[in-house]
């Protein structure tokens, strides 16, 4: 049995306490709903994780990003969430394992000013010396406009003037229905391995 447990944290990055918490069968949404089933199902993530996320209050809309860091820089999910848990930015995070902010880029059609997503955009079509930092909310936006138009198969200028409306992502989850595509159908590696670049 504590072999088992060893390994259960070895496989997830998890704390001690998050083990505790899912052992003792501590549930907050545990992963069940469909927002959160999404997100494991894109993400191809075990609902244990999406679990432990929530237990360890990390925004619905910051769960995405979790493990889109997780698979980019080939770390446990368990090891960002302690991370984010524990008060790091998601922009340290990003320097912290030199994660280029080029990862983030969604190509998209049309004007971006007056949306979310401006501040991306604009530091992306910046050169060096002028561009405005990333902040926090620049990456939660791209990650979940990446993760919206991939899983439910919708441009991402749809995504935006949902978001730009005031639509939360988990609006935009329960509008665009609960899709149940196969294999292969979700695009996940998006590792360009834009590292200790721009």
């Amino acid at each position: 049995m504590k072999k088992r447990i060893i390994l259960a944290m070895a496989f997830f990055g998890l704390t001690g306490l998050a083990l505790a918490q899912i052992q003792a069968g501590i549930s907050v949404g545990a992963g069940g709903d469909s927002f959160h089933l999404a997100i494991g199902s894109y993400y191809q993530a075990p609902a244990a994780q999406i679990t432990v996320c929530q237990q360890q209050h990390i925004p619905d809309e910051e769960q995405p990003v979790v493990f889109f860091v997780a698979n980019q820089v080939h770390v446990a999910p368990g090891v960002i969430i302690n991370l984010r848990a524990g008060g790091m930015s998601w922009v340290a995070i990003f320097h912290r394992y030199h994660l280029s902010p080029r990862v983030l880029y969604v190509p998209i059609h049309g004007n971006v000013v007056g949306t979310p997503y401006a501040g991306f955009y604009a530091y992306y079509n910046s050169p060096r010396g002028r561009r405005a930092p990333l902040v926090d909310a620049d990456i939660i936006h791209m990650v979940n406009l990446r993760f919206a138009s991939d899983y439910y198969h919708r441009t991402p200028e749809e995504v935006m003037g949902l978001r730009a409306g005031g639509r939360s992502y988990v609006d935009i989850h329960n509008q665009y229905g609960h899709p149940a595509p196969g294999p292969g159908d979700h695009h996940l590696d998006h590792r360009d391995d834009h590292r200790d670049g721009d």
